[in-house]
């Protein structure tokens, strides 16, 4: 057995275990691992014949039906269920890997509501600096703003912005 192999059992087993206790915490959890894995651990597991996706699905459905839960984590667990059905968000005729491009493919910024403050941000920006967006984040470490970005966040701001400047003129 290989370690994606493992990796991919532990995750199912995180799952079965978050969703059988059905408290708001572990739903958001759970909900947060599959918007960020879902269609790779949908892709892998039907390559490998398992319908362990399904599975999870109808677990969330049973939730949504039964438990307990806040209206605001019913709302994640419904955005989830669509997400799923739109097939993770993808789109069928999406540039290969090396030709994406923000023109060609949807899906070349994962994180879309990032990306629309970052741009905004980006735009925002006097044109007199060399990288506004870069500076604005050097700016909010040195201030040391309780409201800084997450590590996530902070990491596709910057691709953005490096993004941003490889495509100027």
């Amino acid at each position: 057995m290989s370690r994606a192999e493992i990796l991919l059992t532990a995750l199912k087993d995180l799952m079965d275990t978050l969703f059988s206790q059905p408290k708001d915490r572990n739903l958001i959890c759970a909900v947060k691992l599959l918007k960020l894995t879902g269609s790779v651990l949908e892709d892998a597991w039907k390559q490998s014949g398992k319908s362990h996706m399904d599975e999870l699905i109808q677990k969330i459905e049973g939730i949504l039906l039964d438990a307990q839960c806040s209206r605001d984590v019913r709302q994640m667990l419904l955005k989830l269920v669509e997400l799923r059905s739109s097939n993770w968000g993808r789109v069928h005729a999406a540039a290969a890997y090396s030709e994406a491009t923000p023109d060609n493919d949807p899906n070349y910024y994962m994180v879309t509501a990032q990306h629309t403050q970052f741009k905004q941000l980006y735009l925002n920006k006097q044109s007199g600096q060399n990288n506004p967006c870069l500076h604005h984040m050097q700016s909010i470490r040195l201030s040391g703003e309780e409201d800084e970005m997450e590590p996530e966040i902070e990491e596709a701001f910057e691709k953005f912005c490096l993004e941003t400047e490889r495509q100027k003129p």
